[in-house]
């Protein structure tokens, strides 16, 4: 039996749904792959979204919205725009292909379009093959954490105003710079979820050994530590053969 792929769609309520709609009367034939989750802006779908429905099965995963400049809420598609370039950065770290999600417009008079976006999208993931979900399903959890996090959804909701306007000094910083900045902080979040599985894994767990788990430098795993505890994420338990033993915190070693 042939393959076929498990798709999510989020359509805009005032484009893409409606583009769906026309492609519908005007019998627009396209691949019936796609399960439609009709939002009122394509700005308001989360990452956590995209890689909740990775985490549950899905092969591919489409955000359609209006075309840039015809938002009806003015900046919605803009925002998607920063929280999918986002979400593309999280999957290409934890190891999910950034190939697996598209972001595209649709007006609602692009019926058609609309057809040709999805035969394409299908064909897209058709190649690409199914998403291992035993794979695939711990990578999006750890996406959802380092997506979830605090400072990251802050640099993306601040970064067309720091762009544009500046920081609290009237600052105006680069586009790029910015994106270095979110990559960088993509990048700690990543390596600090793997060495709090690594220390869940083998608590109490000692540097050397969570080192030798996450494939990290111990100099480099130790900088990490300093920053969980000064955070509160991870306890020293004890010392061992002059080796702090650490766990974490709220969770009780064996």
């Amino acid at each position: 039996m042939a393959y076929e792929p498990k798709l999510l769609g989020f359509l805009c309520n005032w484009c893409a749904y409606a583009g769906a709609d026309l492609a519908g009367v005007s019998r627009v034939q396209y691949p019936p792959n796609m399960r439609v989750i009709r939002v009122m802006c394509s700005g308001r779908v989360d990452p956590l979204h995209v890689l909740e429905a990775f985490r549950n099965g899905m092969d591919g995963v489409a955000v359609l919205g209006c075309h840039p400049g015809d938002c009806h809420y003015l900046t919605g598609n803009y925002q998607a725009e920063r929280k999918m370039d986002l979400t593309f950065r999280v999957m290409e770290k934890v190891g999910i292909d950034p190939d697996r999600l598209l972001l595209d417009w649709v007006s609602a008079a692009e019926g058609q379009r609309f057809g040709e976006v999805i035969t394409d999208f299908t064909e897209r993931i058709r190649e690409l093959g199914p998403l291992d979900a035993a794979d695939a399903g711990p990578k999006a959890a750890v996406g959802e954490k380092i997506a979830s996090m605090d400072r990251i959804r802050w640099l993306v909701g601040k970064e067309r105003d720091m762009v544009d306007h500046g920081n609290v000094y009237g600052d105006k910083l680069d586009e790029a710079e910015l994106k270095d900045i979110l990559w960088n902080n993509i990048v700690n979040e990543y390596n600090r979820e793997l060495i709090r599985s690594a220390i869940r894994a083998g608590s109490p767990a000692t540097v050397p050994s969570i080192a030798e788990a996450v494939e990290m430098d111990t100099a480099t795993v130790f900088k990490y530590m300093i920053d969980l505890e000064n955070a509160g994420q991870v306890h020293m338990m004890d010392i061992v053969d002059d080796d702090p033993r650490y766990i974490l915190v709220g969770e009780v070693s064996e």
